[in-house]
């Protein structure tokens, strides 16, 4: 091999690399973290519920806003124990939001039944 090849498969090479690195660093801008996937997960399973929507919007509100937070300190601080206590505060959110919307329907429906008796 002649020292023009080698250059020229370096050359090659190190360009790879540089394209790998600059689409790694463009598809999520971090290291993927799993937690903070389900505290994405849990606002969205919300989010997507019209009853929730309708009828707990500050509950969701607040999932919205925890998680929030919990991609601020993940993608400033990467401090982990601090992103999985407020994805469980999100998670936690989120249970309060299809709580608040499943009792505000029932007492909906119940006042809905009452002139009929």
């Amino acid at each position: 091999m002649t020292s023009k090849s080698i250059l020229q498969k370096r050359k090659g090479t190190a360009t790879v690399l540089l394209l790998l690195a600059f689409l790694s660093a463009s598809c999520g801008g971090g290291v993927y973290n799993p937690i903070l996937e389900r505290g994405r997960s849990a606002y969205e399973r919300v989010r997507r519920d019209p009853g929730v929507v309708g009828r707990a919007g500050v509950a969701l509100e607040k999932t919205r806003l925890t998680l929030e937070e919990a991609e601020r300190v993940w993608a400033t601080e990467k401090d982990a124990s601090e992103v999985e206590h407020l994805v469980y505060l999100t998670e936690k959110r989120a249970e309060i939001a299809l709580a608040t919307a499943r009792r505000r329907l029932a007492a909906d429906e119940i006042q809905q039944l009452r002139p009929q008796r």
